[in-house]
Formats: C-alpha cells, structure tokens, sequence
C-alpha cells in the first residue's frame, strides 16, 4: 500500500517547522506500514522524496506565482500519476483548483486511491478577513488581490471536492461534514521519539521564572500579551518575588515587532531574542526554561479551537506551557500546563510564577507530560485515526 503526503511547503528556514510536520505525518503513516512518501518545493523544482532517494522535477525559474502555482501542480500530478497511490493526502487551507487536479490525478492513476484533503485551520474566514484588513490598511492593492482570488477560487473549487474527496481532516473547531464530504477533526502531532526529552533540574526557589517562546509569523502568538504582562509585574512587584525573564527565539517580521515593544516598555533587562535555532538547539532551550508559551492571540484571527505543533512539541519534551485556546486534546486541568483567557488581557504575570513554582516542586511532571505525549499526540495514532476514516467516509 503505497502513501503520498502532497505538500507544496517551502524547505526554506522560515518553514521548517511546517515541513517538520509534513516529514512527521509521512513518518507516521509509514509505521503504520505504509511505503510512505511525500512532496516539498525548492527554487529548483518539487521533489518527491520516498524510502530510496529522492526525485526532482524541475520548474522554470522567475515564474509569477499563479504560473508557478501550475508548474508545481504539474509536477506533483506527474509523480501521482507514476505511482498509482493507494492514499493521497493534500496539504491545504482553502479550497483550490490545484488540489483539485492533484485529487482526479490520483484518481486516474488509481481509481481505488483515497484521496483526503487537510484544512489547516477551520473555520478559515477570520484568518482571511484579516488578510483583507491588512492588505486594505497598508494599501497593497497587490496582496489584496491575491486574497480575493483565492476566496474566488475557494468558492468554486469547493462544491466540487464531493466528487474527487473522499475526506477532509479539520484542525481547529469540530465539524462532520464540510463543502459536502465527511470531515474528521484531529489534533496536531509529533514523532514522540524523534524529541528527546527535557533534562531539568532546579535548586534555588528565588531564581527568575524563565519563559520560552518561539515566533513564527502569525499574529495568533500574541506574545505581546506576555510582554505587557510582564511590565505590570514589575511595576507591581513585591519584595521578594522571583524576576521573570522571556527568551524569545525567531527572526522574522513578528521579533521585530517584538523588539520594539520591549523597547517601548523598557523590558530590555528581561526580554532576550535569541535569533533562529534548529530542533536540536530548541531542545537544550527547553532544558534551560521553566516553562514555554503556545498562542495565545488565536482570538484575533476569529478562532476559539486551535492544536499548535510547539504545544506537541512542549508535551513532547516535557516543558510545562501556557495556552490561550480551546484544545482537542487539553481540558485546562492537566499540572503541566496553564490556560490562560482568549482575549487581549495582559497574562497575569503571578499566575504563572505560582503555576512555574508548582511545577518546580514537581521531579515527576516532565516523565507524565511526555507519557501523555505518547498516548495522544503521536503521529502514528493521528494517522492511524485519519486513514481509518477515509476508508470508510464514503460510508457516512
């Protein structure tokens, strides 16, 4: 039985993570026993990566981005059409034209192939209402268009997906059924062991609180919040409460906002941007804090759901986390993570030191969040669950 993740992510820095996730999913279906492969883009082509190599088919250079949009499509059809999947998964947001012709590709080569569709974040509009917000604000007449004929394409596209879909996997609010085809809402993941876990220890009870936090360029991370947390504390502070500090990885437009804030605030003793790190220097990171920082802004792209892959991540390695969303698989008791409210307050800065305190007294706390990590975020179970329901979707 043979498996293709159809992904058209970038493997430039600024999506790693994304790729990780693809790369992980791909994993996860391949220990299920699937011959597992997958697709990403370079400035040279798309590649289609299986158990024995890698293949590239090249795309013109310069393309504008509706051509290129095209060629990679072409691309991806030509290796679905070799391979005759028996499952073809395809990364997506809205509804498109080009995952339309991917799911009839596949469909060509493989009558028998089960064709499932992602939406990575449901419901969608209020990510694109503030995409048209922005583009409106700053005047990018060029930006503006792009999202509007993607929102036209959406509405085409998807009243179609019925006839070459057999599944769609929501991540965000639950759904049964969405543009007319069965829909199973999952949870993100992780490949549990591909993580090492945390190695902490800790001694003195007045150190500073140490915070991590990894941006990437959604505004849905709403570190401001701890900022501005951050300085009602110290305003505030008593004699004797622990220092905080926020350690903020990334290099992209988000820190450099960022950067200013803490200017503006005057936190530049407390706020340390650390600039881009890799999976390996993240896992020393994770060591060296108390506690990491999921989304916490996911009430400014209209969303209440939501399952990050650093919160994954975060259970993974064992670090306890804040959150600010509603979770698939959290109920907001758990020891090893605080949840904070969905809205624009400034994080309670005290809250946390008592919730980090209460884990510092805690040796058995990281063993039991990465215990939970394998019963429920693994990539294996999540594709297990997935594959299971294109199967019988059809059935619904």
């Amino acid at each position: 039985m043979k498996f293709l993740y159809a992904s058209v992510v970038s493997d430039s820095e600024q999506y790693s993570g994304i790729l990780k996730k693809v790369v992980g999913q791909t994993k996860g279906a391949a220990e299920l026993g699937w011959e597992a492969h997958y697709t990403f883009v370079t400035k040279c082509g798309v590649v289609l990566v299986t158990g024995s190599g890698r293949r590239t088919r090249a795309i013109e250079a310069g393309l504008r981005w509706r051509k290129h949009r095209k060629a990679v499509t072409d691309g991806i059809c030509g290796f679905v059409g070799e391979e005759a999947y028996d499952a073809v998964y395809i990364k997506g947001f809205l509804a498109t034209p080009y995952a339309l012709r991917i799911a009839k590709s596949a469909k060509m080569a493989n009558r028998n192939c089960r064709v499932i569709y992602e939406v990575a974040t449901y419901p969608y509009w209020g990510e694109y209402r503030r995409f048209i917000g922005v583009d409106l604000r700053e005047k990018n007449s060029r930006a503006l268009a792009g999202h509007l004929l993607e929102i036209f394409q959406h509405a085409v596209s998807a009243p179609q997906y019925r006839n070459h879909v057999d599944a769609l996997v929501l991540f965000g609010s639950p759904a049964e059924r969405l543009w007319g085809v069965p829909a199973v809402t999952v949870s993100n993941g992780v490949t549990v062991k591909d993580i090492a876990p945390r190695q902490y220890g800790f001694d003195d009870a007045g150190a500073p609180v140490r915070l991590l936090g990894v941006a990437g360029t959604s505004v849905a991370h709403g570190y401001d919040r701890v900022l501005r947390g951050m300085a009602d504390y110290f305003r505030d502070r008593s004699s004797g409460t622990p220092g905080v500090e926020f350690n903020l990885v990334g290099e992209n437009e988000t820190i450099t906002a960022l950067k200013t804030l803490v200017s503006e605030l005057r936190l530049s003793d407390h706020v340390h941007f650390l600039g881009y790190k890799n999976s390996k220097e993240l896992g020393g990171l994770y060591s060296l804090n108390d506690a990491a920082v999921s989304s916490l802004g996911v009430y400014r792209i209209g969303l209440t759901h939501l399952s990050p892959l650093k919160s994954r991540e975060y259970c993974a390695a064992g670090i306890p986390f804040l959150y600010a969303y509603e979770d698939t698989l959290l109920d907001g008791e758990e020891p090893f993570c605080l949840k904070l409210p969905n809205d624009d307050s400034p994080v309670d800065i005290g809250a946390v030191v008592s919730f980090v305190q209460k884990c510092r007294g805690d040796p058995g706390l990281a063993e039991e969040e990465r215990k939970f990590a394998k019963r429920n975020c693994d990539w294996k179970s999540i594709m297990k669950r997935i594959l299971a329901f294109a199967e019988q979707a059809d059935r619904l």
